[in-house]
């Protein structure tokens, strides 16, 4: 079977995929002695890296899930207007988004204790990001999975070196991993924009239909990112907001956070290499719904093999590799886990959302998931803090994954049942 080329892509893909993104996952081992960084820092960065997160569904769009899309149904002259006008139009919002973050520096330093740098790299890193992104989108698409493991490696090598060497060698602290962050996604980008000329994407016509399209598409789109957010990040700025510790309780709920994030890391892996086949089923005259079952079997199986491997094994990474003082959030890591794992299962029914462009389906979904998260994340949180904001994740998740499943019936019965 390993030399079956369908099972060497999926091996290609999920691996690479895993490993590019499990830097952060990697670098605890280091980044947990406080001798490098405090647990006080650890919380900076992580509200930095969920800034990221909230950042980048404003400044995407909803560009890569269009483009996604559009691969397989857009001749090569129109994707190449669509995919120029949505780079454009991501480049416009970035600079915005600069101005945005500099106008409200005051606020974001008083609040969450965001330097400048920080300030002004927030926007300049998401746009470097969405770069990336779209490079390993038109890659996995175009199925050339050997490039796809280059690009994702090497980005990684770079982060993951120069983190460590500012950090433990030159004792930057946070800054260090910052500025490793920075560097690894400035080089990709860079080779991102010489990959797109090269392969004749970019320079096509900005057409006032395509900018429509994607604005029209932007809206549910961005909800369902900063659905994401609200479920998986927005806890950390709550859990901020009513900690009186400088954010030290920040770092250690952050911690237990990256590690059951490797749910994520799966299904990220996974979900790159399912939904592009997914997509190429549902273009086809009669859809193949036993295929999509098979695919729906085979994610699933692995995600589930995979949460509860995590929840087995890391206390045992923590009793031996994590400094001490992180072992107070093994009392609900649990909660995580089983929370991601649903989320992630959920997710695998928005290719049929995405694919269609069912824009008030996905809008539903997202604006009913921000609402629920933000309002469960205040309540658990400002009388429980940490213990609260894990358990507000867990319950979200599973409201999540019943709404997705009842919006998407239509298609999830004939995936789930023969």
């Amino acid at each position: 079977m390993r030399k079956h080329p369908v099972v060497k892509s999926v091996g290609i893909y999920t691996v690479t995929n895993f490993l590019a993104k499990s830097t952060s996952f990697l670098l605890l081992f280091i980044f947990t002695n406080p001798q490098y960084i405090t647990p006080a820092e650890n919380g900076v960065l992580s509200l930095f890296n969920n800034a990221l997160l909230f950042l980048k569904p404003v400044m995407t769009l909803g560009i890569i899930h269009s483009i996604s899309a559009d691969f397989f149904k857009l001749g090569k002259k129109d994707f190449k207007d669509s995919f120029t006008t949505g780079f454009i139009l991501s480049a416009i919002v970035a600079v915005l988004s600069l101005l945005f973050f500099f106008i409200f520096r005051g606020y974001l330093h008083d609040q969450y204790g965001f330097s400048d740098l920080i300030i002004i790299l927030i926007p300049v890193i998401t746009f470097f990001i969405f770069c990336f992104e779209q490079l390993t989108n038109i890659l996995r698409s175009s199925n050339k999975p050997m490039t796809f493991m280059k690009v994702n490696l090497g980005r990684l090598v770079i982060e993951m070196g120069l983190s460590v060497l500012l950090v433990v060698v030159f004792s930057w602290h946070w800054q260090g991993r910052i500025m490793g962050l920075l560097t690894s996604y400035l080089l990709l980008a860079v080779f991102a924009i010489f990959y797109f000329f090269k392969r004749d994407y970019l320079f096509g016509n900005v057409k006032k239909e395509y900018v429509k399209n994607e604005i029209a598409y932007a809206g549910p789109i961005i909800a369902l990112q900063m659905a994401f957010f609200a479920v998986n990040s927005s806890d950390k700025f709550i859990l901020s907001h009513f900690s009186t510790d400088g954010n030290k309780t920040v770092g250690i709920y952050s911690i237990a956070a990256i590690f059951a994030s490797v749910v994520f890391t799966l299904h990220h892996a996974l979900i790159q290499y399912v939904f592009p086949r997914i997509f190429s089923e549902l273009a086809e005259k009669e859809i193949n719904y036993a295929s999509i079952r098979k695919h729906f079997i085979f994610y699933t199986l692995a995600m589930a093999g995979a949460t509860l491997g995590l929840i087995f094994i890391t206390p045992l990474i923590y009793h031996f590799f994590i400094n001490s003082i992180y072992l107070p959030a093994l009392d609900y890591f649990y909660l995580f886990c089983i929370g991601y794992f649903l989320w992630s299962v959920s997710y695998f029914f928005f290719a049929f959302l995405l694919f269609h462009k069912e824009k008030a389906k996905i809008l539903l979904l997202s604006l009913s998931s921000i609402i629920v998260s933000i309002i469960l994340n205040y309540f658990f949180i400002s009388r429980w803090l940490a213990w609260g904001g894990a358990f507000s994740v867990c319950i979200s998740c599973i409201f999540i994954f019943f709404l997705t499943i009842s919006v998407t019936w239509k298609e999830a019965r004939k995936v789930l049942f023969k």
